[in-house]
C-alpha cells in the first residue's frame, strides 16, 4: 500500500462515515421519527381509556404500567435507531488503525531493512554518483567540475569518536582498583 492509497482509504472510511450517519439519521429520526410516547400522548390516553377499568386502585395501576411500558418500548426503539446510525461507522473506524498497522506504507526500495545499524546505513546512503558521474551517465556535456571525492564516507561527513570503545575504557577505569 502506498501513501496516496493508505490516505484515500482514510478519508474515503472518514467520509463515507459521516455519510451514513447524516443519511441514516435523516431517515430514521427524522422521515421514520419516532414521537415519544408518554403520559400525555394521544396513544397512551387511547390505551389507558380501553384498558384500565375497575377501582381507583386498579385504574392507577394499570394506567402506570402502561406509561412505564410505553416509556420502555420509546427507549428501545430511540436506542436501536442511535445503534444503527453511530455504531456501524465506530466500528469501521476502529477497524481502520488495526488494518494500516497490518499494511504498512512500502518504504522505497533504497532502504535496507536487514542493515540493522546506523553506520551501515548511513553509509549506503552517502554513496550517490559525482555530478560528473550523473553526468556521463545523462550524456550531458559542458558542465563546471567539482573537486570533491565521488564517494563520501560517513566518517568525513560527521566524524565520530568511536563511543563504544570510549565508554569501555571509562567502564574498566572505574572497576580496576587503584
Amino acid at each position: 500500500m502506498t501513501k496516496g492509497e493508505r490516505t484515500g482509504l482514510v478519508w474515503s472510511v472518514r467520509i463515507g462515515s459521516i455519510a451514513w450517519m447524516a443519511v441514516l439519521g435523516f431517515l430514521l429520526f427524522v422521515t421514520y421519527g419516532v414521537e415519544p410516547a408518554n403520559h400525555g400522548s394521544n396513544e397512551v390516553k387511547d390505551r389507558m381509556a380501553a384498558e384500565c377499568i375497575g377501582t381507583f386502585k386498579d385504574r392507577y395501576g394499570c394506567k402506570e404500567a402502561i406509561i412505564v411500558k410505553s416509556g420502555q418500548e420509546t427507549f428501545v426503539a430511540m436506542a436501536w435507531r442511535f445503534l444503527l446510525v453511530i455504531v456501524p461507522p465506530m466500528v469501521v473506524n476502529f477497524w481502520l488503525p488495526s488494518y494500516l498497522r497490518r499494511n504498512p506504507v512500502h518504504a522505497a526500495e533504497h532502504h535496507h531493512e536487514a542493515a540493522a545499524d546506523w553506520k551501515s546505513r548511513a553509509q549506503f546512503h552517502t554513496q550517490k554518483q559525482s555530478p560528473e558521474e550523473a553526468a556521463q551517465d545523462l550524456h550531458v556535456d559542458g558542465l563546471p567540475s567539482v573537486h570533491h571525492p565521488a564517494h563520501h564516507t560517513i566518517d568525513d561527513i560527521a566524524p565520530v569518536p568511536d563511543w563504544k570503545a570510549k565508554a569501555q575504557s571509562q567502564i574498566s577505569k572505574a572497576k580496576r582498583p587503584e
